[in-house]
């Protein structure tokens, strides 16, 4: 399964979530749905905060075993 790492990179950035919802043009509370893996940006969102963190979009993703 993919999950998404938006909030390590955010903390380890220093960015503000708000700032970063409003780059990828979506709500504060779509972004913490993000942030809290309930659901996950499209391609182009991630492509977005992947720039933004100065990151490879690989970076932004990991993948665990479903348990």
């Amino acid at each position: 399964m993919f999950y998404n790492r938006i909030d390590y990179w955010t903390k380890v950035k220093g960015f503000k979530k708000s700032h970063l919802a409003k780059e990828c043009g979506v709500s504060n509370q779509t972004f913490s749905s993000w942030v809290q893996n309930k659901t996950q940006p499209d391609l182009k969102q991630s492509a977005i905060l992947a720039r933004i963190f100065g990151i490879a979009l690989d970076d932004l993703i990991t993948w665990r075993e479903k348990k």
